[in-house]
């Protein structure tokens, strides 16, 4: 976990977002980058980063003054915490301009605000932030509501039992490990739960989370709504669900879970796309 990348339009959903990745940037030694969007002006080229001219040789008429004030106020926040900011203007309003930046960057995490328990499609610049929750190979955490003194002390992690989520579970256990942390594998059987079936289910996690830090835990549910269940029962701080990438959700989910689940949750959730 070396750089975390919050997009920010300086609403207090982004605020709490911010705040949620400097406390992770805090436990992982991460670096934080602060990126706006901002409207391009109606006379000139596209794009500007903060700190630098125009990328395309044209003079643009700086209307973004008050915005390039509010990131720098962030990298201070996340200064004064002890690590280390760089903030990002972009005048350009697309939302593809975020995953850009995130290669750019070489991201490991983006951490977004969401406006409501039924609002993943206003996240950050609107509906088409929520195509890039679908399409981005980047693991991305929501935040829904401000979390005074964010720890991830409990996680669910739902599982489908998959060899190729190995790489998610490392990078879970990666941000997870510093604060101590027990990881719950939750599995949903689609069929009624019996001794064998959970056994079987028991041995898979266990060859799937071998040589990981995090203390593991296991457990299966029969339906979706078991997820939330083992969550609230929990009081857990984190729910993680894995995406094939590509609007391709992973089994058992009907379609959209991944996104139905950021979206109504208000608990911390954490999409990773599987490779």
């Amino acid at each position: 976990m070396k750089r975390i990348l919050v997009p920010t339009d300086f609403s207090e959903c982004a605020q709490t977002a911010a705040d949620v990745a400097i406390a992770i940037a805090v436990k992982t030694n991460a670096e934080v980058y602060f990126l706006h969007l901002h409207a391009p002006a109606p006379t000139g080229g596209h794009m500007a980063m903060h700190g630098g001219g125009s990328h395309d040789g044209h003079q643009h008429h700086d209307c973004s003054g008050p915005a390039r004030a509010r990131l720098d106020q962030l990298v201070r926040a996340a200064e004064q915490q002890g690590i280390s900011a760089k903030p990002a203007l972009v005048l350009d309003e697309d939302w593809k301009q975020v995953e850009k930046h995130a290669t750019a960057f070489s991201i490991d995490l983006i951490v977004m605000g969401s406006h409501g328990v039924n609002g993943l499609r206003r996240i950050f610049l609107g509906s088409r932030a929520l195509q890039m929750i679908r399409h981005t190979i980047l693991p991305v955490l929501i935040i829904k509501s401000p979390i005074p003194d964010f720890k991830i002390r409990t996680v669910v992690y739902v599982t489908a039992l998959e060899d190729n989520e190995k790489e998610a579970l490392a990078f879970l256990d990666q941000l997870a490990s510093p604060w101590n942390a027990t990881i719950h594998l939750l599995h949903i059987l689609s069929i009624t739960l019996n001794s064998e079936e959970t056994n079987v289910s028991r041995t898979k996690m266990e060859q799937l989370t071998k040589g990981l830090k995090t203390h593991i835990e296991f457990s299966v549910c029969n339906d979706e709504a078991g997820i939330k269940k083992v969550a609230v029962d929990l009081d857990a701080d984190l729910v993680v669900l894995t995406t094939h990438g590509g609007n391709s959700l992973i089994r058992p989910f009907s379609s959209g879970m991944a996104e139905k689940v950021a979206a109504e949750y208000e608990m911390p959730v954490l999409i990773i796309n599987k490779k």
